[in-house]
């Protein structure tokens, strides 16, 4: 399962796995690596280090790829939590 939190250009994406393992897409750059950035997250705003940020056009762009693929390693790089 994939999961997207947006707000406003900033995007994270998490990938839950069948070993209900969960992971981080690395981020893209949007957001410098020691920013601190908060995205909605269930009904809470959650923090996040730059590092895992996205921009949000290609965070629908991934998500579009996932739906077509069903692979989330063509994706890009992903940090186990």
């Amino acid at each position: 399962m994939l999961a997207l939190g947006f707000r406003a250009d900033a995007a994270v994406i998490h990938l839950f796995d069948a070993a209900e393992k969960s992971y981080l897409l690395v981020g893209d750059g949007t957001a410098a690596a020691d920013a601190v950035v908060r995205v909605p997250i269930m009904d809470d705003l959650a923090v996040f280090s730059g590092d895992c940020v996205v921009a949000v056009d290609r965070a629908w762009a991934l998500v579009r790829d996932f739906i077509g693929t069903g692979a989330p390693g063509e994706l890009g790089e992903w940090r186990e939590l």
